[in-house]
């Protein structure tokens, strides 16, 4: 009896209580963070091996040459695998944890935020098209302007859940984004590819790192 009484006031004890929700708050972001260099790897890939590819189009002439369609193919396709790992690794991290309301709500706008400045980006570029810009520009363009969409919602990010990471991968992926265009078509490609692919795979690393480190404490 006393034995039970003992239990029963220690699952009421607001100390054991306060401790154990503190356990929760910490376990979560912890949990997202061990997942987290594997999204950036599976993005590392996708910067290497997509534009890599686009680069392979006109960049290894006369070497070695792969048609445009194939190259758009893979780009896409390498692209969407990125998304979807995104997705299923994200989901995965977060189940069992029920967000707050102020929590869903920020994720919620953010996303919506997300969509709509990609959006954006594709309606400025058919503005563009529809006023002249020729072919060569809109090769630099495109992945110049989608670098700078990527960089900013990162640094959002970072500055909405206090992930510093997230900040310096944003500034790494502005940063070679606004170099990128100094190359020319192609290399500028061949530029992304590496230099970008770089960011994504050093951010996968030191992600990684943090995140044994305070899986540790």
């Amino acid at each position: 009896m006393r034995e039970e009484q003992s239990v029963d006031d220690a699952a009421l004890d607001p100390a054991a209580m306060l401790a154990l929700v503190q356990r929760e708050q910490l376990e979560m972001p912890r949990r997202i963070a061990r997942q987290i260099p594997w999204i950036l790897l599976a993005w590392g890939i996708a910067w290497l091996v997509g534009f890599g590819m686009l680069w392979l189009i006109d960049g290894a002439k006369p070497v070695f040459s792969v048609p445009l369609v194939v190259s758009a193919i893979v780009f896409v396709a390498v692209q969407g695998a990125a998304v979807a790992v995104s997705a299923i690794i994200g989901s995965r991290a977060q189940r069992g944890f029920r967000s707050s309301p102020a929590a869903a709500f920020t994720g919620t706008v953010y996303g919506i935020t997300a969509s709509a400045a990609f959006f954006s980006m594709w309606v400025f570029a058919a503005g563009l098209q529809a006023n002249g810009m020729d072919k060569n520009l809109q090769t630099i363009f495109f992945p110049t302007a989608m670098g700078i969409v990527i960089a900013i919602l990162y640094s959002i990010a970072g500055a909405i859940w206090h992930a510093i990471p997230a900040i310096v991968m944003g500034a790494g992926i502005l940063v070679v984004s606004l170099i990128a265009p100094f190359f020319g078509y192609p290399n500028h490609y061949l530029f992304l590819a590496i230099a970008g692919g770089a960011v994504f795979f050093g951010g996968s690393i030191s992600v990684a790192i943090y995140a044994r480190g305070s899986s540790g404490r």
